[in-house]
């Protein structure tokens, strides 16, 4: 194999490891929420997670993230009925160039409305993006 072969190889193997290795883009003006990431990250041990909110409707946070990872669409949209009987929308997004959650290492769900708390029972109206990440 020729050396200029070699390089061209590595480059292109370079540029494939790299393009598998995306970072979370940030949905403009959301924050990030310490106390949900850390309870998220203590409620499922060996993975990560990080909890940005924002006011914005789910369906445009949806169609940001369309545009820049794979959806999964074979989890359901709908989570359970809030006991005020409010229906959870959630949807699924591969970071990692995984082909569904379960093989993914780095994956994301937008979901509205806020559940949080220990006890379930921090419901806001707010658009959460969580990021999970398998340790």
């Amino acid at each position: 194999m020729t050396r200029s072969a070699y390089l061209a190889g590595l480059c292109v193997l370079l540029v494939s490891t790299l393009s598998m290795a995306q970072e979370l883009k940030i949905f403009p003006g959301a924050q990030l929420d310490q106390k949900a990431s850390h309870e998220a990250s203590q409620a499922a041990p060996g993975k990560e997670s990080q909890v940005y909110t924002t006011s914005a409707d789910l369906d445009k946070v949806v169609a940001f993230y369309k545009g820049l990872y794979k959806q999964d669409t074979s989890m359901r949209s709908t989570g359970p009925k809030l006991p005020s009987g409010q229906q959870v929308l959630w949807m699924f997004f591969i970071i990692d160039g995984g082909t569904n959650l379960a093989n993914s290492k780095y994956w994301m769900k937008v979901q509205r409305p806020y559940v949080g708390g220990t006890d379930g029972k921090d419901i806001r109206d707010i658009t959460i993006i969580q990021s999970v990440r398998t340790k």
